[in-house]
């Protein structure tokens, strides 16, 4: 008999309040911010772009992988995209997107997402990322609110950002999840819905020293606990 091919597993639905907070951070916009721009026509696509390039068409040509011609021949209507090229502008819109964040919300958003230690005086405090949602796990669902930032390693949310850009709000969400479960949760098996608060914030560092205080402890300006509470495993 012939083998029988393994159905694919149909592709994970997020929580609407799971996706919007997670492209809030990552976009400045609301869920579904790229599908309403590609619902528009080519043109106000094109002239979309360039706006995000400041008007220069040359930039925004380059983001979409093509020459300054054929963007200028798309924008006149004396040529249309081909198949693979709309798949090129997409993600160049999907990366504008990244650059409607601004500069100092970027760097808290990739500060605040940091693994670091509990006793070497050495470990830069950070990873003050953290979620309030109402979390299943473990077949136990409550709300909860995880300090998870500490847990990711360095570098993380430009891996988010990258997914974003390469695949959109899914794969973005698969990343995340990901990393939660391979780095704070150590299993796959959990949901986050009716998401409360996404918050980016760093670690309040108490001597500025980048290591706590003098027992290398550290005050969180996200949970609110006393001064002196230890950093987790």
């Amino acid at each position: 008999m012939p083998e029988q091919s393994e159905t694919p597993e149909p592709p994970k639905e997020y929580d609407s309040s799971w996706v919007g907070a997670l492209m809030k951070k990552l976009t400045n916009r609301a869920a579904g911010g790229h599908e309403r721009v590609t619902k528009k026509g080519l043109g106000e696509r094109l002239g979309w772009l360039g706006k995000r390039h400041r008007g220069d068409e040359k930039k925004a040509a380059e983001a979409a992988g093509v020459s300054a011609r054929t963007f200028k021949n798309w924008l006149t209507g004396k040529a249309k995209p081909s198949a693979k090229s709309l798949e090129k502008l997409a993600r160049a819109e999907r990366e504008a997107m990244t650059g409607l964040v601004s500069g100092k919300e970027r760097a808290e958003v990739d500060s605040s997402v940091k693994k670091v230690g509990t006793r070497s005086r050495d470990t830069r405090v950070s990873g003050g990322a953290s979620l309030s949602a109402t979390i299943e796990i473990s077949n136990d669902t409550r709300p909860r609110t995880i300090q998870f930032g500490r847990h990711l390693p360095a570098g993380f949310m430009d891996e988010v950002r990258a997914a974003f850009i390469e695949g959109g709000e899914q794969a973005a969400l698969a990343k995340m999840e990901e990393g939660l479960a391979e780095h704070y949760f150590g299993t796959t098996q959990f949901t986050i819905t009716d998401v409360e608060e996404l918050n980016f914030e760093g670690i309040e560092d108490p001597l500025g020293d980048g290591v706590g205080d003098q027992e290398g402890r550290y005050i969180s300006d996200v949970e609110g606990p006393k001064p002196g509470d230890f950093l987790e495993d």
